[in-house]
C-alpha cells in the first residue's frame, strides 16, 4: 500500500485520515487476499506507528484523533489475525504497555476496542466461530 508514503509526507489532516479510511476498508473487505508478507507489514506498520505516537505524551494528546483511528485499524487487523496468526499480541500489548504511562493508557483502549467488537457489535461481521475463539482468548 501507499498509505505510509501518504502518512509520512503529507501535511494535511483530512488526507492522513482518508488514507486511514481507506486502509480500513482493505483490511475490513480485502485482508485474506493480500499476501502473507504484505498483511505482516500492514500490521507491523500500524503496530509500531500507534507505538511510536502513543509514548510521547505531547505528541498522544496532540494526535489523539489520528491515533484513535489508527487503534480501530489495529482492531480490525486483531479480528482476522488473532489469536491464530498473531499468538502474541497479549504478551506485546503488555510489555509496550511498561514503557510508558500514555502508551499504556492506549493499550487499554486497544483492548477495550477489541472487547467492544467481540462481545457487542461483532453480529453479522464475524463468523459464530471466529466470535467464539475471539471470546475465549480475551
Amino acid at each position: 500500500t501507499r498509505v505510509d508514503a501518504i502518512l509520512e509526507r503529507s501535511k494535511s489532516q483530512q488526507t492522513k485520515f482518508f488514507a486511514l479510511q481507506i486502509l480500513e476498508a482493505v483490511i475490513k473487505f480485502r485482508w485474506g487476499a493480500l499476501p502473507p508478507e504484505q498483511r505482516e507489514g500492514i500490521r507491523n506498520y500500524v503496530s509500531n506507528l500507534i507505538i511510536k505516537l502513543s509514548t510521547d505524551e505531547a505528541v498522544f494528546r496532540a494526535e489523539k484523533v489520528f491515533i484513535n483511528k489508527l487503534n480501530l485499524i489495529l482492531v480490525e487487523i486483531l479480528k482476522h489475525d488473532w489469536p491464530a496468526k498473531w499468538t502474541s499480541f497479549i504478551p506485546d500489548i503488555v510489555a509496550a504497555s511498561k514503557t510508558s504511562e500514555t502508551l499504556c493508557e492506549n493499550s487499554m483502549v486497544i483492548l477495550k476496542l477489541l472487547s467492544e467488537e467481540v462481545f457487542d457489535f461483532s453480529q453479522g461481521e464475524l463468523t459464530q466461530a471466529k466470535t467464539k475463539e475471539l471470546k475465549v482468548s480475551l
